[in-house]
């Protein structure tokens, strides 16, 4: 059952632009989802992070930075991750360099928020001048596997350059009674435009902003949902958006083959995979597809609470006042505008525009046909400086260097 969601009033905001970090990857849909579908094995993913301006103070933050454009320079550990979890990844820019070229320049960035710690949202931090903080979620400083970061600690998925001579903040919910949907809550410039929400169960210190996008009894925000969840099947469809009796097709993708005019849902109800054969088509129309994963690969260290969390963003969902942006939905990018495309477009007029709207069902063109994947890989293989990169040569070519070296300093 929905619960209403009590906003706490403000007649303040902030301006919320939405970045196109330009990752795309493919992963293991075994890791994030469950359960796994035949032909929908893996997940095409891209990557947004948020520019949020405080007019009152002019300050300028940022919720995540994506991927950092060399990514063979992440942590040692990481990079075991990718190639397996992750089966293909291109980055063409750093946000740093988007930021920039679109007029915004690094020392008026005066935080950059990270959702988590994950290597796909926290950019190149090292390219910030130290004038900008780092704010993360709880128990991040006293997490052992994190700092002081590697290589100073070698297990570690964060690298010790992000933290040079900048302030490390971490954000404290038990120091407020405030909560926001059953979450608690910090009211990041104490005026009621924009909160961090605790929302654990991914990963330690996971966080979710929540924008207020217009002011007033009818206030609209936008929840910026890190990885929550990854894929929104794991919201949608609900109760208050059930899935039409008839899919509008121009939410669906051209494939006469295989998508009728007009279509019906039981294209997709038939093969609901959350659902035994004899539920009713309306409990297949009001519940979501999916779940986190309890996979011994999940990329949730704690399933149940994260599951837990994504249970309360159904209610975040269900409201008409807000729109849920998660990091890899790429809906967002096909309908919203982005800073990269116009510098000046804002998302804080999402309502009258309509965007719930036309995010809501584009995913199901991610689903299988007839057990085949739904839409192509975003993209194959792994990219370097635009390239098709042949990592498995390049580690081929590493330790053959590296046994020479051994050769040569047990002869001298």
């Amino acid at each position: 059952m929905s619960r209403p969601i009590s906003f706490p009033p403000s007649s303040s905001t902030v301006r919320v632009r939405m970045i196109d970090t330009t990752a795309r990857m493919t992963v293991r849909a075994e890791s994030f989802v469950e359960p796994v579908q035949p032909g929908h094995e893996f997940l095409n993913l891209s990557a947004v992070a948020f520019l949020i301006e405080h007019e009152p103070t002019g300050r300028k933050m940022m919720f995540d930075l994506g991927v950092r454009k060399d990514y063979w320079n992440y942590a040692a550990i990481l990079q075991k991750r990718i190639g397996t979890v992750i089966s293909s990844l291109r980055v063409d820019k750093n946000v740093s360099d988007i930021l920039v070229e679109n007029g915004v320049e690094l020392d008026s960035i005066s935080s950059v928020i990270w959702s988590h710690y994950h290597w796909d949202h926290v950019g190149n931090m090292s390219l910030f001048p130290p004038s900008t903080e780092i704010v993360v979620g709880p128990g991040f400083k006293s997490a052992p596997q994190l700092l002081p970061g590697f290589p100073e600690k070698l297990d570690s998925p964060v690298l010790v350059s992000e933290f040079e001579s900048r302030q490390l903040r971490e954000i404290d919910f038990s120091a407020t009674s405030l909560e926001i949907g059953g979450y608690g809550a910090y009211d990041f410039f104490d005026d009621g435009s924009f909160y961090l929400l605790d929302t654990p169960g991914h990963c330690i210190g996971h966080m979710c902003g929540l924008a207020r996008t217009t002011s007033g009894d009818d206030s609209t925000f936008l929840l910026l949902g890190g990885d929550i969840c990854h894929f929104v099947a794991d919201i949608r469809p609900n109760p208050t958006y059930p899935l039409p009796d008839e899919i509008p097709s121009e939410m669906l993708d051209h494939d006469p083959t295989y998508f009728p005019r007009p279509c019906p849902c039981s294209l997709f109800t038939d093969h609901h995979p959350q659902l035994s054969s004899d539920a009713s088509l309306e409990e297949r129309q009001r519940t979501p597809f999916y779940k986190v994963s309890t996979h011994s690969a999940s990329a949730y260290i704690d399933p149940p609470t994260a599951q837990n969390s994504v249970d309360k963003l159904l209610d975040f969902e269900r409201s008409s006042n807000v729109l849920v942006c998660l990091a890899h939905d790429e809906a967002l990018l096909k309908y919203l505008p982005t800073f990269n495309r116009d510098p000046k477009s804002e998302l804080n007029d999402w309502r009258n525009q309509g965007w719930k709207e036309k995010v809501r069902w584009d995913w199901l063109n991610e689903l299988p046909r007839d057990g085949k994947p739904g839409r192509k890989l975003i993209v194959e293989g792994f990219w370097r400086d635009r390239k098709l990169w042949d990592r498995s040569k390049e580690k081929m070519e590493e330790k053959g260097e590296t046994e020479t070296e051994k050769a040569e300093a047990g002869s001298l």
